[in-house]
């Protein structure tokens, strides 16, 4: 009997259930106050309590993103929401508990959980037995009656139904707040509601079918297309670029409305007279075409194919789709998603204004003071005004400027910058791996030549540093001096000089101006000599601009917006492009491809950041500097005991965040002993923990580097094998010199980087570039792959 009884107690000390997580799955399309109260029951009753949803849009009836969902949930003040694939799943949640000592209890409906029944999924009595692996439990959610006025029991279909159907703006805005209990996120839920409710009119007026039918395409004609409102946009490019991209992307949704997961595209046969072929790909017998494929490709002819009449169609449904949009709305100055315009913004250029409620601009008489934007309107004018005042006595707050060498200071990684998010992150390494890193700007190659800076005032001025720049810039008599007696060097900076004095001399004093303001903006600019390689060699001697930054009193303020291009196109305009010495160039913007395998790489490199996050709990929500916190604060915590909260926050924000108020004295920290070992720290261990606490992440994204540059197709480089070649050597030749020297610290840094270089592939890591850079949220990244180890062991080379 004691042996049973001691095997009983033993197999119930291994299986009790410490944790309980609560989980209210659904599609939220969207979340009426009705879901919030029933979260809001689900919390009371466990204190562990989740909102999971999925990312699925599938119009009409799942318009929001999960993005979308997410900031109309947060609107009732619930915090705990997570993406997850299936919602009654939610193994994106639930893997961060452990299996063997945490149920899961999933919230739903009388309906749902006869559906959920079975082996698995068990009623909730009060009392946990098993793990979410071994089973799971539902707890039936209270009913919350809530009707919607014509509409009768509130739910997400009648929700919708009823905010997309037409009635006066008074009377939405009314039940608007009956379902929601607030007027919060008003325009994102009506306007995505009115579009997916215009949709179904839309094809129900039957142009959808004719288009498709016909599978014709006027884009082509080279004549202008005026199916929206001009007036919207500041030039005519803008317009025609954007509504174009409008237009594809409504097109597409109203396709995928009709078709489902089926393809829609229908083709004349040319051999069968009007018998249809449905599809450009192979069916049946592969190498032979049939009544039902005309045409026998492989699958990436054949997607090809397909992609570019579908992107034809989708445009002409789409700007179709735009007018019945907006046609009635264009004459009374109303956009499509119903914002008023009172008149034209005109200007002579296309000019976007980066600036949202509650960013920090530069004012006052000398443009240093902050002022932080309360609001954004126009006077009668149709000027923008800021606060009331007009925009043009604003200077941006230097942030997510193109900061690279020299007086820009340093580009950033992705993980460098503490304030991006780890969904930052997988968005990321999602986008790049697709090749679609050009969403928000072309991603340009990040190139290895001389760094310099250029304005023009009174003839050219050079500038390698911010002294210079405050100075006003070195002219041709001191800038040769600078560089006398240099060799190569000499020859690369004095003659790049000459070219770019002649070239830009031959543009218009209001060229000059737009691009140099008198000498206040100065172009940041790489020199390419093959004489004076770094470690990337390229074929031909090139001057290529990077960007256009304002500087006030010696410090960056803000961006000529495509200043390098527009440099660039005046220079070649002139035929001025070619000089003596050099071929002026613009950003070279790269081709970047699909990764092959991304649907394994994806959740590759996901799950080794998920991995990281799961270190210290951390969500898709929280910051990369939150992360950076709890490594300090979980550091410090081993490094000196359990110290003081007080003391130990002060040492975090001292050593995490180079925050140097908290003083290491005795008024601080009366413990002598504690105080001498945070001195001693202080002064000599302090970058290699930062370095520690980096480097997975580094790793991480060295790694996504090397994947993506694997697939871009036309780098600066005019031979790539030649440039790989020569990469390979000067590593090969630095190896061999540091381990000739003997130098033990220059040893271990070697090691180090021949570490991370075998951890992202070796020699197939290295492909003809630094690497590329894009933009994301505003803000200016690179990519690098290999070159960083690699560039740190061609440093160690003994000439």
């Amino acid at each position: 009997m004691l042996g049973k009884w001691l095997v009983e107690q033993i197999f119930k000390e291994q299986t009790e259930i410490k944790n309980i997580v609560a989980i209210y799955p659904g599609r939220f399309q969207p979340m009426g106050k009705h879901h919030a109260q029933t979260y809001k029951w689900l919390k009371s009753k466990f204190s562990d309590a989740h909102v999971v949803t999925s990312n699925k849009v599938d119009l009409p009836k799942s318009p929001f993103s999960f993005n979308e969902k997410k900031k109309i949930i947060k609107s009732y003040g619930i915090t705990n929401i997570v993406q997850v694939k299936n919602p009654y799943k939610a193994e994106e949640l639930l893997k961060k508990y452990d299996p063997k000592t945490t149920a899961a209890v999933f919230m739903v409906g009388k309906k749902d959980a006869q559906r959920l029944g079975g082996k698995f999924f068990r009623p909730w009595k009060g009392k946990a037995e098993v793990g979410y692996r071994d089973g799971a439990y539902t707890i039936i959610a209270p009913h919350v009656s809530l009707k919607v006025p014509g509409y009768g029991e509130m739910s997400g279909t009648a929700i919708r139904q009823s905010l997309g159907a037409p009635m006066a703006d008074a009377e939405r805005a009314s039940l608007f707040k009956h379902i929601f209990g607030s007027m919060k996120n008003y325009k994102l839920i009506t306007n995505k509601l009115s579009i997916s409710e215009n949709i179904l009119k839309f094809i129900g007026m039957g142009k959808v079918e004719n288009i498709i039918k016909e599978s014709t395409s006027t884009l082509n004609s080279g004549a202008d297309v005026d199916d929206g409102p001009q007036t919207f946009y500041t030039s005519q490019n803008h317009y025609k670029k954007s509504t174009k991209d409008i237009a594809e992307y409504f097109g597409f949704e109203v396709l995928n409305y009709l078709s489902g997961d089926s393809e829609f595209l229908v083709k004349k046969s040319r051999r069968y007279a009007n018998t249809k072929s449905p599809s450009y790909f192979p069916a049946g017998v592969p190498g032979v075409d049939t009544k039902t494929n005309t045409e026998d490709n492989p699958s990436r002819k054949a997607f090809s194919k397909w992609s570019a009449d579908a992107k034809a169609m989708a445009k002409l449904i789409g700007f179709e789709f735009l007018d019945f949009l907006g046609a009635e709305k264009s004459a009374k100055g109303i956009t499509p998603s119903g914002e008023v315009i009172d008149e034209p913004i005109k200007v002579e250029e296309n000019i976007t204004v980066p600036i949202k409620v509650g960013d920090t601009v530069l004012g006052g008489k000398f443009k240093n003071k902050k002022i932080v934007v309360k609001s954004i309107s126009k006077n009668e004018k149709g000027d923008i005004l800021i606060n009331g005042r007009p925009l043009l006595k604003f200077r941006l707050v230097n942030e997510g400027l193109l900061t690279e060498g020299g007086a820009y200071g340093h580009m950033s990684h992705p993980f460098d910058d503490k304030g991006l998010t780890f969904g930052d992150f997988k968005n990321m390494i999602n986008i790049s791996l697709q090749g679609n890193l050009n969403v928000e700007q072309s991603a340009t190659e990040k190139t290895d030549g001389q760094n310099l800076f250029i304005t023009w005032n009174n003839g050219l001025r050079a500038a390698r540093n911010n002294g210079d720049i405050k100075r006003g810039g070195m002219d041709a008599k001191a800038y040769a001096a600078k560089w006398k007696g240099r060799g190569n060097i000499e020859k690369a900076f004095v003659s790049a000089f000459k070219d770019l004095e002649k070239a830009i001399g031959k543009l218009t004093e209001k060229q000059r101006t737009k691009i140099f303001g008198d000498g206040n903006n100065y172009m940041n600019m790489e020199i390419i000599y093959p004489a004076t390689t770094n470690v990337i060699y390229y074929d031909a001697p090139r001057i290529q601009f990077h960007g256009v930054l304002k500087y006030d009193k010696g410090a960056p303020v803000g961006t000529v917006n495509d200043g390098a291009r527009i440099l660039a196109g005046m220079i070649k305009q002139v035929d001025a492009n070619i000089q003596k010495n050099f071929k002026i160039i613009g950003p070279h913007i790269l081709k970047l491809k699909k990764h092959q395998d991304f649907g394994e790489k994806i959740p590759y490199f996901v799950g080794k950041l998920n991995i990281l996050m799961s270190k210290y709990n951390m969500r898709d929500t929280d910051s990369f500097g939150k992360y950076h916190q709890a490594w300090w604060e979980d550091f410090v915590d081993k490094k000196f005991g359990m110290v003081d909260n007080s003391i130990k926050m002060g040492l975090v924000k001292r050593w995490a965040f180079f925050d140097k108020s908290f003083r290491l004295d005795k008024k601080n920290i009366a413990d002598e002993k504690l105080l001498a070992k945070a001195k001693e720290f202080d002064k000599i261990k302090h970058a290699d923990q930062v370095k520690k606490n980096m480097l997975p992440f580094e790793l991480l994204f060295f790694e996504l580097g090397v994947e993506v540059l694997k697939n871009v197709e036309n780098f600066l480089a005019a031979s790539p094998d030649k440039a790989v070649q020569h990469v390979k050597k000067q590593v090969s030749k630095a190896i061999s010199d540091v381990r000739r020297g003997g130098d033990l610290k220059k040893l271990n840094r070697l090691g180090q980087q021949l570490n991370k270089l075998n951890k992202l592939g070796g020699w197939k890591a290295i492909v003809p570039s630094e690497g590329l850079v894009f933009v994301y949220k505003g803000k200016t990244y690179k990519l690098t792959g290999a070159f960083g180890p690699i560039n740190q062991i061609a440093g160690m080379m003994t000439f």
